[in-house]
C-alpha cells in the first residue's frame, strides 16, 4: 500500500503539478452514556457484558489501526514532497547546464562556421519551430548541407536551427540532431557535453550501427560495409541527388565540361581538346570518373569527405608532408612563413581543410610551380599571382594566363600571401559553404542548392578528385589520423546501372588493366608511403609498363632505390615485409621472410635481397598476369657477388669490432678477397690486431671464443675452449692463436665452400 501511493505520488511529481492531499480518519470512540441506574437494571445479563467487553476491544483495535494508517500516508507523502522537491531541483540544474552550454554553441558558431548534412532520411522536412507539427519551411534530401544557427533543448529533444538553400534561396528553420552529422570535432564535443548534461538529450544524439550504410542502394553496401568494419568512427551519408544517370552523363559530356590528361590510354580520349595536353573525356571516361561506386575504397574514398577544418588532425606538420618535395616544401617568397604554416593559419581562419588548399594548388600548380599564373612576372599582370587558377579558364594557352591574372589583377591579388588567402576565401565562400562541400561536388556540380546544376564546376579535369582525395587521404595516414569521426557525402543517381562502370582501361582487359594499374598504385601508396603528386605520373608508368617501354623490375627498382624511399630508412623486417606487398601483392610468409632477413643481416645488400625478388618465378607469374614484361637486374658491386664472403667479411665487423661495417668498408673487404689482392688471412689480421679491437682489452677467454665465431662461423667446444685458453694463460701469443685457426683445415674448409682458397 505504501509503495504504491508513493508511486502515484512521483508520478504526479513528474508532471510538476502535484497535490498532495491526505484523508484524516475521524475516528469516534463511542461513549458509554451509562449511569448507575442504568447499570443496576436487573435484565443485565453475562452475555451483554461479554458483548460490551468484545465492542470495546474492537473498537480499541480499529482506532490503532486507524492510527497507523495515518502514520504511513504521512511518511508516504513525506517521501513524496521529497522526491519532488530532488526531482524539481534536478529539472533546474539540467535546464541550467542546457541554457549554459547553449550559450557556449553560441559562441562557437560565432567564432566558426558549422556545416551539418542531413542524413537517415529519404526526404526531411525543416520546421518554423522545434516541433514536429510546426509549418514546414522546405524539405531536404538525404545529403543536403546545413549551416548550423542554434539550439533548442526541451524535455530530452534537440533541435537545431540552421541555414539551408533550395533553389538558390536561403531559408531558416529547426532539423532534429538525430538527422545531422558532422565531422567538425569541436562541434562533436560540445555534443558530447550535452549528453552528459541531459541524458534523455545524449539518448537522441547518439549514432550507432550500420543505419547509414543501409540507407544506400544495395550496390553501394558492399564496399560501404568493408570500409565502416576498417574504421568504424567513418559515417557513410548517400546524397540524393534525384537526378537521372543518363541525364547527367549526357550533361557532363557537353560545353567542354570534362577534360583528361594526355597521358591516359585512348580510351580515355574522345578528341583533342582546345588547350594543348589535354583532351575532351571518352564517355566510358565520363561514366566511370562519375560513378562513385568505382570510389568506395580506402584509396579514394576522401574524395567525398567533407573539407571543413578540424584542429584535432589538421596540424602544420601534417601540411608540410602534402607539400614536402615540391615547390612549396619552404617559404612564400617575401612572406616570412612557410607554405606549411600559410595552409594552416588560413584554413583555420576560414574553417576549411588545409589538407584540401595545399592539395589544390599542388594539383593547380604541379610539384615545380613553374605556371605563369605564379610567377609574378607574367607582362602586363607583373606582381599578380593566382595560386588557385580562378577564372583561369580559355581555349588557348595564353587565354588561361591572361584570365587568370585578369581575375588576380581585379581581386587585388599583388602579393603571394593575398593570393593564397583570397583564393581560399573565394572557394569557400563560392563552393564549399554553397553545397559542393567535397572534392566530388567541385568537379561534378550536381548541387543545386545555389548555383544550378552541371555549370558551376571548379576544374574540367575528371580525375582530379581521384589525386587531391589520394594525397588527403595519404596525409591522414603519415599522422595517424584515420580513425576520426569523418563524414562522407556519396552522391546517388536514379537508375545507375546494376554495377560500378569499369575504367576506360579495363575495356582492353579488364583483369590485365586492374592488376597492372594497382601495381603502380602500390608502388607509390605503398614504397613511397603517398599518392602519386599528378594523377598523369600514374598513367605514365602504367602506359610504360603496357607498351613494353619499362620492364616491371624496371620500374620497381627506380621506386625503391629512389632518394624518397632511401629516406624513409626502414629497418630490415619493414623493407622486406613492402618488397612481399609491392612485388607479389601478399603478405610474407614466415621462413622466406626469416631467409631474406638472414642475408641482410650476414651483411648482403638490400639491392642484393631486390634482385632476388625482381628475378624469382613468383615475379615473373605476377608479371605475366599484368601482361609486361619481368626484366631482370644486374648487381655489380663486389659484396653481392658472394654471400659466404661477404658473411665471413660481416663477421669481422659483428664479432671482433661489435658494430656493424659501413657499406664503403665492406664493399672494399670483399673486393680485396674476391680479386685475390690479398688473402682471406691477413684481411682478418687487420681486424685481429687493428686498434679498434685491441682497445676492447679482452680477456684470453673472450679472445678465443671470438676466434671460434669468426673465423670458424659456430661456437666453441669446452676442449677446444679449454685448450687455446690454457696455451694463452701459459704463455703463447696471441698472433700464434690467430694463426692457428686462420690455418686451420676447418677455416680453409669453409672457405673452400665459399669458391675462395
Amino acid at each position: 500500500m505504501k509503495k504504491k501511493k508513493l508511486l502515484q505520488l512521483l508520478s504526479g511529481a513528474l508532471t510538476a503539478a502535484i497535490l498532495i492531499s491526505g484523508n484524516g480518519v475521524a475516528v469516534a470512540a463511542q461513549e458509554l452514556n451509562g449511569t448507575a441506574g442504568e447499570y443496576a437494571q436487573a435484565e443485565q445479563t453475562k452475555e451483554a457484558a461479554v458483548q460490551t467487553e468484545e465492542t470495546e476491544q474492537t473498537e480499541e483495535m480499529t482506532e490503532q489501526s486507524d492510527g497507523t494508517k495515518h502514520s504511513e500516508e504521512i511518511a508516504v507523502q513525506s517521501e513524496a514532497t521529497e522526491a519532488v522537491e530532488e526531482t524539481t531541483e534536478q529539472i533546474k540544474e539540467t535546464q541550467i547546464k542546457t541554457d549554459e552550454l547553449r550559450q557556449e554553441l553560441l559562441q562557437l558558431l560565432e567564432q566558426k562556421t558549422v556545416m551539418a548534412t542531413v542524413y537517415l532520411t529519404d526526404l526531411y522536412k525543416v520546421r518554423e519551430e522545434p516541433d514536429a507539427d510546426s509549418a514546414v519551411e522546405g524539405s531536404l534530401p538525404s545529403g543536403s548541407q546545413v549551416l548550423l544557427k542554434d539550439v533548442a533543448i526541451d524535455g530530452g529533444s534537440v533541435w537545431y536551427y540552421v541555414m539551408f538553400a533550395v533553389d538558390g534561396q536561403e531559408r531558416y528553420g529547426y532539423v532534429e540532431a538525430s538527422h545531422l552529422v558532422t565531422s567538425d570535432t569541436d562541434f562533436r564535443a560540445w555534443e558530447e557535453k550535452l549528453g552528459d548534461a541531459d541524458e534523455a538529450a545524449g539518448e537522441k544524439l547518439k549514432k550507432s550501427g550500420n543505419q547509414d550504410i543501409l540507407a544506400f542502394p544495395e550496390s553501394y553496401q558492399a564496399a560501404l560495409t568493408q570500409l565502416k568494419a576498417s574504421h568504424p568512427n567513418w559515417t557513410f551519408v548517400p546524397m540524393q541527388t534525384n537526378l537521372e544517370w543518363s541525364s547527367v552523363v549526357s550533361a557532363e559530356m557537353q560545353n567542354n565540361r570534362s577534360w583528361v590528361h594526355q597521358s591516359k590510354g585512348d580510351n580515355w580520349k574522345a578528341e583533342a581538346a582546345s588547350q594543348s595536353g589535354w583532351y575532351i573525356a571518352s564517355q566510358s571516361a565520363v561514366e566511370y570518373c562519375l560513378d562513385p561506386r568505382n570510389f568506395t575504397n580506402d584509396s579514394y574514398i576522401f574524395m567525398f569527405e567533407q573539407l571543413t577544418y578540424n584542429a584535432q588532425y589538421h596540424t602544420v606538420d601534417a601540411v608540410s608532408n602534402i607539400v614536402s618535395g615540391s615547390f612549396m616544401q619552404g617559404e612564400v617568397p617575401g612572406a616570412g612563413t612557410t607554405y606549411a604554416q600559410a595552409f594552416y593559419d588560413i584554413g583555420n581562419s576560414l574553417g576549411v581543410s588545409p589538407f584540401f588548399l595545399a592539395c589544390r594548388v599542388y594539383q593547380e600548380q604541379g610539384s615545380a610551380g613553374t605556371s605563369p599564373l605564379i610567377s609574378g612576372n607574367y607582362p602586363g599582370y607583373e606582381g599578380y599571382y593566382n595560386y588557385y587558377n580562378i577564372g583561369a579558364t580559355g581555349t588557348t594557352t595564353t587565354d588561361v594566363y591572361v584570365n587568370g591574372l585578369k581575375t588576380a589583377q581585379n581581386k587585388g591579388w599583388d602579393t603571394r600571401m593575398k593570393a593564397l588567402t583570397g583564393g581560399a576565401q573565394y572557394i569557400s565562400q563560392n563552393y564549399i559553404l554553397k553545397g559542393q562541400d567535397t572534392l566530388y561536388l567541385q568537379k561534378f556540380d550536381v548541387d543545386a542548392s545555389y548555383n544550378g546544376l552541371y555549370s558551376h564546376q571548379y576544374q574540367q579535369n575528371i580525375t582530379a578528385p581521384m589525386t587531391e582525395g589520394g594525397k588527403i587521404r595519404t596525409a591522414y595516414s603519415q599522422t595517424n589520423a584515420l580513425e576520426n569521426p569523418f563524414v562522407f557525402k556519396i552522391p546517388v543517381y536514379n537508375n545507375m546501372p546494376a554495377t560500378a562502370c569499369p575504367s576506360p582501361d579495363d575495356q582492353d582487359n579488364t583483369a590485365t588493366a586492374a592488376a597492372l594499374r594497382a601495381f603502380v598504385v602500390r608502388l607509390y601508396e605503398d614504397a613511397l608511403g603517398r599518392t602519386s603528386y599528378q594523377d598523369s605520373e600514374i598513367d605514365y608508368w602504367y602506359q610504360a609498363l603496357r607498351n613494353g617501354e619499362k620492364t616491371g623490375a624496371e620500374v620497381a627498382q627506380g621506386f625503391f632505390f629512389s632518394d624518397e624511399f632511401k629516406n624513409k630508412n626502414l629497418s630490415n623486417e619493414a623493407y622486406v615485409n613492402l618488397l612481399y606487398q609491392v612485388m607479389f601483392d601478399r603478405q610474407a610468409d614466415d621462413s622466406g621472410k626469416a631467409d631474406w632477413l638472414a642475408k641482410l643481416s650476414n651483411g648482403m645488400s638490400r639491392e642484393y635481397v631486390y634482385r632476388g625478388f625482381a628475378n624469382s618465378q613468383e615475379f615473373a607469374n605476377v608479371c605475366s598476369q599484368y601482361s609486361v614484361i619481368q626484366g631482370t637486374v644486374t648487381l655489380g658491386s663486389y659484396r653481392d657477388q658472394n654471400e659466404g664472403v661477404t658473411s665471413f667479411v660481416n663477421r669481422l665487423y659483428v664479432k671482433l669490432l661489435d658494430r656493424q661495417g659501413e657499406d664503403e668498408g665492406i664493399e672494399n673487404w670483399c673486393r680485396t678477397i674476391l680479386t685475390k689482392a690479398d688473402t682471406t688471412e691477413n684481411v682478418a689480421h687487420g681486424f685481429v690486431f687493428s686498434q679498434e679491437f685491441l682497445n676492447k682489452n679482452t680477456s684470453n677467454e673472450e679472445f678465443v671464443k671470438i676466434m671460434y665465431r669468426t673465423f670458424l662461423d659456430r661456437e666453441y667446444d669446452q676442449a677446444g675452449l679449454n685448450d687455446w685458453v690454457g696455451q694463452l694463460n701459459s704463455g703463447v701469443g696471441r698472433e700464434q692463436v690467430f694463426h692457428g685457426f686462420a690455418g686451420s683445415t676447418e677455416f680453409h674448409n669453409l672457405m673452400a665452400e665459399y669458391g675462395v682458397d
